[in-house]
């Protein structure tokens, strides 16, 4: 859902409140936004947790008639998904978020408030709005590293299912690619967060 998205993280403040640069993270970025190809010396580090990165590999992973993911087309589609889970929401996140992780990683109560934060229709739309720019991403993707590599060093993270397929899709694209694969499904940072922890500390450092 939304929460896939690229998101900011600030490390602390340094010594006379320097500025650093922060990194940024996410599922499933665009680079546009996360700004990791547009704008270099904003961003110190891209790091990648079991994401597949429009233009790149994600197009792949959407065809269906080559064995790829359902759920992107049909998330991608205005308006029906919403319709169809609506009022249905806890047993979608119940069904999904399962199908992901390792056993035992959400709890019912977990569980419950992801459905609520995605109760109704507009906020189902919001959740997959993402979803529906996803080819628009890819063009922007193509064309931003057909100008340049990316400059930034850009840590991948990949599941148990996945591994280091993300880091060598990108490693043609960029001066510095390290890739790891966590022991868990999708949801990395929720299923060890001890691991993620450390794994993107070391990465950083």
């Amino acid at each position: 859902m939304g929460g896939d998205g690229p998101a900011l993280v600030a490390p602390p403040l340094g010594p006379r409140h320097a500025r650093p640069r922060p990194y940024t993270y996410g599922h499933r970025p665009d680079l546009r936004g996360t700004g990791a190809a547009a704008h270099p010396d904003d961003i110190s580090h891209l790091v990648l947790v079991d994401a597949l990165l429009p233009g790149l590999d994600l197009e792949k992973a959407m065809n269906v008639a080559e064995g790829g993911m359902w759920h992107f087309g049909f998330f991608m589609t205005e308006h029906l998904p919403e319709i169809l889970f609506g009022g249905h929401e806890l047993e979608f996140f119940t069904a999904t978020f399962t199908a992901m992780a390792n056993p035992g990683t959400f709890t019912d109560e977990d569980l419950a408030a992801y459905a609520h934060a995605f109760t109704g229709r507009e906020r189902l739309r919001g959740g997959f709005a993402p979803y529906r720019t996803l080819l628009d991403d890819g063009r922007e993707n193509r064309a931003l590293l057909a100008r340049r590599e990316l400059p930034v060093p850009a840590p991948a993270i990949g599941g148990a299912r996945s591994g280091i397929a993300s880091a060598q899709v990108l490693s043609p694209y960029a001066k510095d690619v390290r890739g790891a694969v966590a022991p868990t499904g999708h949801f990395v940072a929720e299923e060890d967060p001890d691991w993620f922890t450390r794994t993107v500390t070391g990465f950083l450092a």
